[in-house]
């Protein structure tokens, strides 16, 4: 299979940013471990003379996460395979061969919440609008909790739609480390002019009294 035959949007050409709208390939890439190996990708290894190298082996990645390298194999298999990480070049030394593999994309942005994903599949995880009553002894009543969760809810899945729809209008040249400061500050921006969002956060005043 060749490294570059998957795709993760409909937009086949290299992006600084790729939206990930298959559900199949989102619930590769929430894994914990494969997060984990992604970010040691884009953190990359420093060489002797204190340039960074974003082109990584296994071994490298295995060391960097305090893991053995066969377990981290089974997760760039399938990275690999999903198109979020392609082979980068390889080396030929004496008898062996070493393979460096690096991201398809710096940033990877879900068309899907973590959230949702959750809910989707039955698992269960206590609300945000638990701890914020705990957090705050706001004695909230159930059916006033099962409320503002609804609407916080609501306001992370528009929230997150707009942050989709800044990915996907990226169009000049970031730094990699400032691409996460620039989408949050423009979904930011157009967040709080959506009507909805607004009226979301006054009905939120209701419930959350700080």
């Amino acid at each position: 299979m060749s490294p570059n035959s998957n795709t993760i949007s409909d937009d086949k050409s290299d992006h600084i940013v790729k939206v990930v709208s298959d559900p199949e390939k989102i619930k590769i890439l929430v894994d914990p471990m494969r997060r984990k190996i992604l970010r040691t990708m884009r953190e990359g290894i420093e060489n002797e003379d204190g340039t960074i190298r974003k082109e990584i082996t296994v071994p490298e990645i295995a060391r960097k996460l305090g893991v053995s390298a066969p377990k981290c194999y089974h997760h760039l298999d399938l990275l690999l395979e999903n198109g979020f990480v392609r082979v980068a070049k390889e080396e030929k030394k004496k008898r062996t061969s070493i393979t460096y593999y690096e991201r398809t994309a710096p940033a990877f942005v879900l068309a899907s919440t973590i959230d949702e994903i959750e809910r989707e599949e039955g698992l269960v995880t206590e609300p945000l609008m638990f701890f914020v009553n705990n957090g705050f002894n706001l004695k909230l009543s159930k059916k006033e909790l099962e409320e503002a969760q609804k609407l916080i809810d609501e306001y992370d899945s528009r929230r997150h739609s707009i942050f989709v729809k800044v990915a996907k209008n990226i169009k000049g040249n970031i730094p990699e480390n400032k691409i996460r400061d620039v989408l949050n500050f423009a979904a930011n921006q157009l967040t709080s002019e959506d009507k909805r969002c607004l009226e979301i956060l006054n009905e939120l005043h209701k419930y959350i009294k700080l």
